[in-house]
């Protein structure tokens, strides 16, 4: 049975009538291919959000869902930032404004620190603006790149509290 999901106010998710917009800004800020999104459905579940669900994804009649996909884009802002969790499943696929850190520098990210860069950790960067920030390989979340002399600081956006995980809880190494 197929059946169109509903947000809370009861209109229907529908999909997103200009996923090439949208996935066309990916593209241009972090080098994420379009290609990698294929497979998958860009919807907008409420006005702040733009998900992602699986194409072939029809969830049941019932009981009715309360929530379906992966938040994927924010989009009630001036500048569109990609989610924490997006990053994390897609930022492998970045080519451009991608942050490594080391261990000092991640746990500070974590506790939402701000992070001094160096010219070579701002390699990929190319300007003032949302990058992907990297930690042993793996992308950990997004961050915001202020250019200072000839590298710049990293502002963390890391959530605050997810799950019920606090940032002062973390340990690293």
């Amino acid at each position: 049975m197929s059946h169109t999901p509903t947000t809370k106010t009861g209109g229907p998710w529908l999909p997103v009538t200009d996923p090439e917009r949208w996935f066309g800004l990916v593209e241009a800020r972090f080098g994420i291919a379009p290609a990698v999104f294929e497979g998958y459905t860009l919807f907008q579940p409420n006005a702040r959000y733009l998900s992602l669900v699986a194409s072939d994804h029809r969830p049941p009649a019932r009981p009715e869902a309360v929530f379906s996909g992966l938040y994927f884009l924010k989009v009630a802002m001036r500048y569109p930032k990609l989610t924490t969790q997006a990053a994390m499943v897609f930022g492998g696929a970045a080519t451009r404004n991608v942050v490594t850190l080391d261990e000092a520098g991640i746990a500070a990210y974590i506790r939402r620190n701000d992070v001094a860069l160096t010219p070579e950790q701002t390699a990929s960067c190319d300007g003032m603006g949302y990058v992907l920030v990297r930690y042993g390989g793996f992308t950990t979340g997004v961050g915001l790149f202020r250019p200072e002399g000839d590298a710049g600081r990293l502002e963390s956006l890391f959530p605050g509290n997810w799950g019920g995980i606090r940032n002062e809880d973390v340990r690293i190494g």
